[in-house]
């Protein structure tokens, strides 16, 4: 059986080796096991599809896990802003700490769709799905008139 992990070796990271980097502190090594800040994976970026039908435009965004409490949804100036804000601070009552790790995270999304009936827009959340409608302004025709050269 093959693995993808190199055999013969140590599995921790190469910046986990006290006997490769005897020098270096231990902050750089908590600093290098953070996950990119410690911001959870669901909050540096979501999913969204956008569809367009002829009287409106869905935008579907995924969201698991996070409360309807954190969701922001706006509309602008012809553009469609979603924002996703989320704090958690894990506690442990007994003992002492080893780590004690909290976040707060932010990511918004941002969609420019125009000519919509901003006082129609409806927005639903449910599944983990939120779910935006926005109805589209009906299209005028276009007015116009022939003009005679003299």
């Amino acid at each position: 059986m093959s693995s993808i992990i190199p055999s013969g070796g140590s599995r921790r990271p190469w910046w986990r080796r006290r006997e490769t980097f005897p020098f270096w502190p231990s902050f750089l090594e908590d600093w290098l096991d953070d996950d990119f800040f410690f911001l959870p994976q669901r909050l540096r970026s979501f999913r969204a599809d956008v569809r367009e039908t002829e009287d409106q435009y869905v935008v579907e965004a995924d969201l698991p896990g996070v409360p309807k409490e954190a969701i922001r949804v706006s509309y602008e100036g012809g553009v469609l802003s979603i924002a996703v804000e989320e704090q958690k601070d894990v506690e442990q009552e007994e003992g002492e700490y080893l780590r004690r790790e909290r976040y707060r995270g932010r990511t918004e999304r941002h969609f420019v769709l125009e000519n919509v009936r901003e006082d129609e827009i409806q927005a639903s959340f449910k599944d983990g799905v939120l779910k935006v409608v926005l109805p589209k302004m009906k299209k005028s025709l276009p007015r116009g008139r022939d003009i005679p050269i003299q």
